[in-house]
């Protein structure tokens, strides 16, 4: 797992299906993922749900 030094914002461009890509990775994060990420992985998931 990565070991964050500091946290900042960025704009990224991504197109829809791109988009669409990064959301399923996300989801199945808690069916493959490690017990440590599935809480990140929700809350970016979340993020990008409002984002749309």
């Amino acid at each position: 797992m990565a070991d964050i030094k500091s946290t900042a914002t960025y704009t990224v461009e991504i197109t829809a299906p791109e988009l669409a890509l990064i959301r399923r990775a996300l989801r199945l994060v808690n069916t493959f993922g490690d017990t440590d990420d599935w809480t990140p992985a929700a809350a970016l998931l979340g993020d990008l749900e409002d984002a749309a």
